[in-house]
């Protein structure tokens, strides 16, 4: 304790703990006012490294060879959980602690190890767990262990810190001599100090572990309307698009150069991140916005209806036309055409699709006479549609005809700052259409969002969180199942083959030599692997990591197993 001390005479005796109006001559024999200025100081500390700092600077009363901290080891102030089993023994963590150059508790041994980190049954500390302080004025009071001797700790006294009943440590000073006879004064005084000491520091411990909650609390809570300020303010009424991460900003940039024109434009990106919003957004900037925006998805149309689908039929044309038909193209006259997953679109209408984005024409089935449109074409894919044209699936020319200005989306894993205010978009929308309660969102919750890979992008982030509500009838919201209900994630670790539902493994007749395949059976099979090489590498048939490098084979023979086994990409 830093104060100065003065000895009392030889001829004073020693004066019992319970005797308190004894205190006051010794307080006079001393300048308290160090002391006063430590309980000033501990009490303007609001957090907990503060008021550690503090303590490493108290333990200086005279004979005071060393004084030490420990903390009841919790997550919340200690950093270290306060045992690491149901019935094991608790433990204190050493804090703070300062003396006269004696050695540092790291080397001081009890039978589980060193003082750093003291369990609740220790000998020593122990006895103040249970709330009462421990003493000893001299070597022959208390059962001194080894590095006591060693180091010449001859008296200490021990302090519970409690607050409201709840013990969060142990404060404890140690003395170079025996506290006995003329030193018996100055004993009982370091103790009333020390024990009021003891009560501020448990006071203050609270405090600050209730004020850094209340900062953490209030953190959360700013973070929180940040997000939704954010998600005010950078929502997109019109093209229902949130978020401004850097990535989505970037596009954003390119679709407010690019719209305003008439140049066809190639959105790339994975399944899920929104292409058809991009293709919205590209409209309502560009002046066709008064026009029509027209959708079509390849990968729903049948291969025999792709040509009455976009150029139309007249009645009669074929069996089953039984009325005119008007096609997606003169319905986008004037406006924009969005041909999303244009990947699937079948190698021999693509040269009918590039006459009429090149000349504007196109004739319908069964009617000879051309017709003229003028639209803005918008193409989306996952695929790689470079790849497939190495391939041979896709023509070069309309894929240079597409790509005049190629955007690429990026997936939600690449900006995963726009998490917060996706999802408290999709909660409040989510509730509204349901009809509930909207339930909150907690910061919590952003991080465990942030911490998934969303392999199904933003799609999969608003059904996940359309689940949450759903089953948040106790008002909480849960996301520890992440990806548990995506299509391709296996039970149970069983493999599963997405978009091919039909294949089951090949059960062999069995011979003392071994399995024995029959040749549809070993033909299930190499169609099986097939599938596997494709979906593990996102069916990239070419190039570094692609398919055809996984089974050691040229793609162009993988591309004829394709077409034989007539394999396609699951429909996003």
């Amino acid at each position: 304790m830093s104060m100065k001390d003065r000895t009392p005479s030889p001829s004073a005796s020693r004066i019992p703990d319970d005797q308190d109006p004894q205190l006051i001559p010794t307080l006079h024999s001393v300048d308290v006012s160090p002391f006063l200025d430590l309980m000033l100081g501990i009490a303007r500390e609001r957090t907990i490294e503060g008021i550690l700092r503090v303590t490493k600077r108290t333990y200086r009363g005279r004979h005071v060879i060393f004084g030490g901290l420990w903390i009841v080891a919790s997550l919340r102030i200690t950093g270290t959980s306060d045992y690491s089993a149901p019935g094991a023994d608790r433990k204190l963590r050493l804090m703070a602690f300062s003396g006269a150059g004696k050695p540092r508790p790291a080397i001081w041994r009890h039978k589980e190890g060193t003082y750093d980190l003291v369990p609740f049954s220790d000998p020593l500390l122990g006895p103040c767990t249970k709330g009462e302080p421990s003493y000893a004025a001299s070597g022959d009071q208390w059962d001194r262990p080894d590095w006591a001797v060693e180091y010449g700790y001859h008296a200490y006294s021990a302090f519970p810190i409690m607050h409201k009943d709840e013990l969060l440590g142990v404060m404890a000073v140690f003395y170079d001599r025996p506290m006995v006879d003329e030193l018996a004064d100055m004993l009982l005084m370091h103790r009333k100090m020390h024990k009021i000491y003891a009560d501020s520091l448990a006071a203050a411990v609270a405090n600050a572990a209730a004020f850094d909650e209340i900062q953490t609390l209030r953190r959360e809570l700013e973070l929180e309307n940040e997000h939704l300020r954010r998600a005010v303010r950078t929502a997109h009424a019109d093209d229902h698009i949130v978020g401004n991460a850097p990535a989505l900003h970037k596009v954003m940039e390119q679709i407010e150069v690019v719209a305003p024109t008439d140049a066809t434009v190639l959105i790339l990106g994975e399944s899920g991140t929104g292409k058809e919003l991009l293709a919205e957004a590209i409209h309502k900037r560009s002046h066709r916005r008064m026009g029509p925006l027209v959708r079509v998805n390849c990968s729903a149309v049948p291969h025999e209806l792709f040509e009455s689908e976009f150029f139309g039929h007249i009645k009669g044309s074929f069996t089953g036309a039984v009325r005119d038909r008007t096609g997606r193209f003169l319905m986008a006259d004037g406006g924009t055409l969005f041909l999303d997953e244009v990947g699937e679109i079948p190698l021999e209408l693509q040269g009918k699709l590039l006459r009429v984005l090149q000349e504007g024409t196109f004739e319908p089935i069964g009617d000879d006479r051309p017709r003229k449109v003028d639209v803005r074409i918008v193409a989306a894919t996952n695929r790689d549609l470079a790849a497939d044209v190495e391939a041979g699936l896709f023509r070069q020319d309309l894929y240079f005809r597409l790509s005049v200005f190629p955007l690429h989306n990026p997936p939600l894993r690449e900006r995963l700052e726009d998490i917060p205010v996706l999802a408290h978009h999709f909660v409040s929308n989510a509730a509204r259409r349901l009809g509930v309660t909207e339930p909150k969102l907690h910061y919590r919750h952003i991080q465990q969002l942030q911490a998934y890979d969303w392999p199904g992008n933003v799609r999969e982030l608003q059904n996940e969180i359309e689940r949450a509500v759903i089953m948040s009838h106790n008002g909480g919201l849960e996301f520890n199942r992440l990806g548990a209900h995506r299509i391709g994630t296996p039970p149970s670790g069983t493999p599963h083959l997405s978009g091919t539902p039909h294949l089951h493994a090949a059960t062999p007749a069995y011979t003392p030599d071994g399995p024995l395949y029959t040749e549809m059976q070993m033909e299930e099979l190499h169609r099986e692997n097939t599938v596997r090489a494709l979906e593990a590498c996102g069916w990239r048939v070419q190039g570094e990591g692609g398919a055809a490098e996984l089974l050691g084979i040229k793609p162009t023979t993988l591309q004829s197993r394709i077409k034989k086994y007539g394999l396609k990409k699951p429909a996003a």
